[in-house]
């Protein structure tokens, strides 16, 4: 099911790069610039694609090595997925696209509906997975666990914000269309709707925060995934303002427009340094005993006893 979510991403790139006249036009549009592929209206595929379906296929591999974090990769791909898709039944399921290629909407909600089918028989499998696992994944070591918990909530909140100054400029009427999103209306077809990525990074962002001060390495996944798409979020932010050459004159801007351009550099450094942080962060130490694993090389059982009980 992971590799069938990742294969899904893949097709709708290979899908964009195919109508692109540049293959950086599909990189620009992941951005944010207004740019239109060739014979066709509107792209498919948005920032979100390349990591869920990087994601995935991780989940999948910490599958097949059957390790102990597997549960939890796949736990975080199948939340994330079902978050990010959802808005997808209501944007793509009314309307019409009245100039585009035959059947790319209809696929298009095809594609949403089975990756929601798919994300809620993950999150039932690897529920069962974690309860009847007998290996445990360890603890995160204080360090990298508390840099994490930092930096994710930080971004969390700092995103929170820019949201909360959106909408008292824009008013709740507007603010709220922008979150459900208007049918027939989209950048991307497997774009959600702008503040609800954004809404949903910042629930993503701080829930990481939290349980990554638990210290539990079987929330790991999830904070690698929140931090890989806010360093993508704030990248491609930082990106299309350096192409709009926002970024050389930045004290002519605006204070809005500054504090944009300050929060995209802040989110983009809080992901790259809490996604390292967590990669080191799980404490090796752990109990031998009968769940433990492989003994490690060298290691030798005890002798047996000198006298030995009947029929040893």
């Amino acid at each position: 099911m992971c590799a069938l979510l990742a294969l899904a991403c893949a097709g709708w790139i290979a899908r964009d790069l195919w109508v692109a006249e540049r293959a950086a036009d599909v990189w620009w549009s992941w951005a944010g610039e207004p740019v239109r592929p060739r014979d066709s209206p509107v792209w498919a595929t948005s920032l979100l694609d390349p990591p869920l379906g990087l994601g995935c296929l991780r989940a999948a591999a910490a599958v097949l090595r059957r390790t102990p974090s597997a549960p939890g990769a796949v736990a975080a791909m199948a939340a994330a997925t079902l978050l990010f898709r959802l808005p997808l039944l209501r944007t793509l399921g009314g309307g019409r696209l009245s100039v585009a290629e035959p059947g790319v909407r209809e696929w298009a909600l095809i594609t949403a509906g089975a990756a929601l089918l798919l994300s809620v028989l993950l999150l039932i499998a690897a529920s069962s997975v974690r309860h009847g696992a007998g290996r445990l994944p360890g603890r995160l070591r204080l360090g990298p666990a508390a840099m994490a918990a930092v930096l994710l909530g930080g971004a969390g909140l700092t995103l929170a914000g820019r949201q909360a100054d959106w909408m008292r400029e824009t008013g709740r009427p507007l603010y709220r269309t922008s979150v459900i999103g208007s049918t027939g209306a989209f950048r991307a077809l497997l774009q959600p709707p702008p503040n609800w990525y954004l809404l949903s990074l910042v629930l993503l962002a701080v829930v990481s925060a939290v349980v990554a001060t638990q210290r539990a390495a079987a929330f790991r996944p999830l904070g690698m995934l929140t931090a890989a798409l806010l360093l993508a979020h704030g990248a491609a932010g930082l990106t299309a303002e350096r192409r709009a050459g926002l970024l050389g004159r930045f004290s002519a801007l605006s204070v809005s427009r500054q504090l944009e351009a300050v929060s995209s550099v802040f989110v983009t450094v809080a992901g790259l340094v809490a996604l390292l942080a967590l990669v080191r962060a799980v404490d090796g130490s752990r109990p031998r005993g009968p769940e433990a694993g492989p003994v490690p090389p060298g290691f030798t059982p005890p002798a047996p006893p000198s006298k030995l009980p009947p029929h040893w």
